[in-house]
């Protein structure tokens, strides 16, 4: 049986198709700039941090589709272990990148939290100022 063959037998799988390209689309929309101009990139280590989540993400449906339609490695009764798997890689990797996006805005040593108080009194009357 090729892809093409048992993406066609459900039309679940077509939807998973779909995902697995668009997913694949970002991934290398955020490799491109990554490797590309990593010099010129003002959060490299966010941005790889999301790139390998997206990449990451896509090889596990990737693979999830291909066991399930015993392309790939047909003793394998679910996929929903290495699914998970990787999802957890994913989904560390995704966390780590904004991490590095918003480290500037935490602050770690703060005793408590600062609040501020709003300049105007808010609603529709301070929509002319």
């Amino acid at each position: 049986m090729s892809v093409v063959d048992a993406l066609l037998s459900n039309p679940y799988q077509v939807v998973a198709a779909l995902q697995i390209a668009a997913l694949l689309a970002a991934s290398l929309l955020l490799v491109y700039p990554t490797v590309a101009y990593a010099q010129n990139v003002a959060y490299t280590e966010g941005l790889v941090g999301l790139t390998t989540g997206f990449v990451l993400l896509t090889v596990s449906n990737t693979v999830g589709l291909l066991i399930e339609n015993d392309l790939i490695a047909p003793a394998v009764d679910s996929s929903a272990g290495i699914t998970s798997i990787l999802n957890l890689g994913a989904s560390v990797a995704a966390t780590i990148g904004i991490y590095y996006f918003a480290r500037q805005f935490i602050q770690t040593n703060a005793a408590s939290f600062e609040a501020t108080e709003p300049e105007g009194s808010g609603g529709f009357d301070d929509a002319d100022d």
